[in-house]
């Protein structure tokens, strides 16, 4: 299904994972969503949802502010828990439905509110995932990954005062002066602070084209498909992946050489080895 901007969960009570995990223990996905091909029968089949190996007895945390939408129960699978999730943040109130098995034991009833980390049951030896967005089904495992970042996003909010870390993704990203990688950072480490103070307080102005080309980039993003491949989430807000690859690295190249044409202006520091026909262009703009 297509992506957007309003796919981002926004909860009143914040977010967590759907259950704690001891320390240094990674999840355990042991089927995930999709194709897959039967262990035993070797035969191909659909999965709608994702499953996680757990110990038994493991507390399942509400995700966010919700609602209990529907519980059934069987003696073979146990209880089957409905939470629905709406978007705060959406004006049009978009809602996800999270559908968990394999559940022993309910400490929830229909129609129940709950919070994000509240204990809604305890699992069984694996819990089953299912997501649905605005009644359409979504992958379980990007749902999962999007409210994992949520979570950082509101641990780091907490721990900053409002001021988070620039979240990066973890691509290998290029640019044409990768060779002077070491070099450029040396720099931004020293000069970044005035440098955002400078654009800040409006001493040093962006120039005209570096804002084109930004505008460029932003508009060849869009043209080429490169947003919302992922969910998006408060540390990815545009869904970027494999897709993006081209555009974050001329955005990267964008910002790296506008800082280097502050140093130029304003400091009258250039990169080792620079010619002076490019020191000149620096200082021209031409």
């Amino acid at each position: 299904m297509e992506k957007s901007q309003s796919m981002n969960l926004q909860s009143q009570s914040g977010y967590s994972m759907p259950f704690d995990l001891p320390v240094g223990e990674a999840p355990n996905i042991t089927l995930g969503y999709g194709k897959q091909t039967h262990p035993k029968t070797g035969e191909e089949f659909f999965h709608h949802g994702t499953d996680f190996k757990v110990h038994p007895g493991t507390w399942l945390k509400a995700m966010a502010s919700g609602i209990v939408s529907g519980i059934v129960s069987d003696m073979q699978n146990g209880y089957r828990i409905t939470i629905t999730y709406p978007n705060y943040g959406d004006q049009e109130r978009s809602a996800y439905e999270v559908i968990y098995s394999h559940i022993s034991e309910s400490m929830v009833g229909f129609g129940q509110n709950v919070k994000a980390r509240d204990n809604v049951a305890r699992c069984d030896d694996t819990l089953h995932i299912e997501v649905r967005f605005n009644g359409k089904e979504v992958n379980a495992e990007e749902f999962i990954n999007m409210m994992r970042d949520n979570v950082v996003m509101e641990s780091q909010l907490e721990m900053q005062g409002k001021n988070p870390e620039i979240a990066t993704l973890d691509f290998d990203v290029h640019t044409p002066y990768d060779d002077k990688r070491d070099e450029i950072d040396k720099l931004q480490n020293r000069f970044a602070g005035s440098y955002f103070n400078a654009i800040f307080r409006g001493s040093y102005k962006v120039p005209d084209r570096t804002e084109q080309r930004l505008r460029d980039a932003i508009a060849m993003g869009a043209r080429s498909g490169a947003y919302y491949q992922h969910f998006p989430s408060f540390l990815n807000p545009l869904g970027l992946g494999s897709r993006a690859m081209e555009l974050i690295s001329l955005i990267h190249t964008i910002l790296i050489e506008d800082m280097l044409n502050y140093l130029a202006m304003e400091k009258g520091v250039f990169l080792s080895g620079m010619s002076e026909k490019k020191k000149k262009k620096l200082l021209t703009g031409h």
